[in-house]
């Protein structure tokens, strides 16, 4: 298998909370499911922030397939993540984070330590 194969799934979106629209789509490829894994391994907690902020930034929405187990035991987490959006603030000290849905519906908010350098560059970002 090509390592980026188009699997099937949903797209990948871009979408800018300025423009309040998804601005670029792409093919759901194994690229894309390799570093949506690659992420989160890296979840290090719940997000504490009571209302993080999504002005001003980039989500990028990953369906996963298959959907993929995500255990964190100090956050109390140990559920099957179905898809994941990756929030990057465009300005400001804020980390990216991560919005998590899981396969029984349920949403976690996530900080993770991961770097976002290949996800934005797959997602041709600067």
């Amino acid at each position: 298998m090509d390592r980026a194969d188009t699997i099937a799934a949903e797209q990948v979106e871009l979408f800018d909370t300025d423009k309040e629209r998804v601005v670029k789509t792409y093919e759901n490829t194994t690229l894309f499911q390799q570093e949506a894994q690659t992420l989160l391994k890296t979840v290090s907690g719940r997000v504490l922030d009571l209302q993080p902020s999504l002005s001003h930034a980039l989500i990028v929405k990953i369906p996963l397939a298959p959907p993929q187990k995500l255990v964190h035991r100090q956050a109390q987490i140990d559920t099957m993540i179905a898809s994941m959006f990756v929030i990057m603030p465009k300005e400001g000290s804020r980390r990216p984070w991560m919005i998590l849905h899981t396969k029984e519906e349920e949403t976690l908010l996530v900080e993770f330590a991961g770097d976002v350098g290949q996800l934005r560059k797959l997602a041709r970002l600067p």
